[in-house]
């Protein structure tokens, strides 16, 4: 069985919803799944998002972006999910993100299909995040990693999703260090935008190995 929802029944869902000026949770439960977010806005609009899911049954989820010029890096814990996204220029049709690696990607203004497996329990964490945040570092853009360089100079570049290889052990420590953040408030805030930099630092420098490898 495969129960298909549309965005706006995802949101009619949620049963235990907490906001504030900087953070937020949304947890919901039925009888096929059970899902919980929690997101904090940062400085410099950065944004981090841990997401956990359930579902007993197969679950496809329909979803549109906007046409907001952001970019996310995605670090799967466990789980994973397929994506289809038909008749979207520069993306793959149907794609996979899997357990244990981690992802680049900058869609927007599409419709996709998000499908979740069965008996599967799924745990990343996001970072949200938009190419002006390099105006803020000083320093010549020279230096930059060829991505970074690029998004300064031209924040529209053309939609792109790059896997970026697995999560390293090193890299595994610092994300169960966010999932188990001691601080609270203006503290945990300080700590989550260090570790968020310096993730996506990570993040380009290998999007540029990758697809410096692509291109010999």
């Amino acid at each position: 069985m495969t129960i298909r929802l549309t965005e706006t029944n995802f949101k009619e869902l949620c049963n235990d919803v907490q906001l504030n000026h900087y953070q937020g949770k949304v947890k919901f439960s039925t009888w096929f799944n059970q899902v919980s977010s929690h997101w904090t806005m940062l400085r410099h609009r950065l944004e981090l998002v841990i997401q956990e899911s359930d579902y007993s049954e197969a679950v496809i989820v329909e979803g549109e972006h906007d046409n907001s010029p952001f970019l996310t890096s995605k670090f799967y814990l466990s789980g994973g999910m397929r994506t289809t996204t038909p008749n979207v220029p520069g993306v793959s049709d149907d794609y996979e993100e899997v357990a244990g690696y981690n992802y680049l990607f900058y869609l927007p203004d599409i419709r996709e299909f998000e499908h979740f497996t069965a008996n599967q329990h799924k745990q990343c964490i996001s970072i949200y995040w938009y190419p002006d945040l390099l105006s803020t570092f000083r320093g010549s853009f020279k230096e930059l990693p060829t991505l970074l360089l690029q998004l300064s100079e031209n924040p529209t570049k053309e939609r792109f999703h790059q896997p970026l290889g697995a999560i390293m052990p090193a890299m595994r420590l610092v994300l169960r260090q966010i999932l188990q953040c001691p601080f609270r408030e203006t503290l945990r805030q300080m700590y989550i935008v260090a570790i968020a930099v310096f993730f996506l630092f990570f993040c380009c420098c290998c999007h540029t190995t990758n697809s410096g490898k692509r291109s010999n």
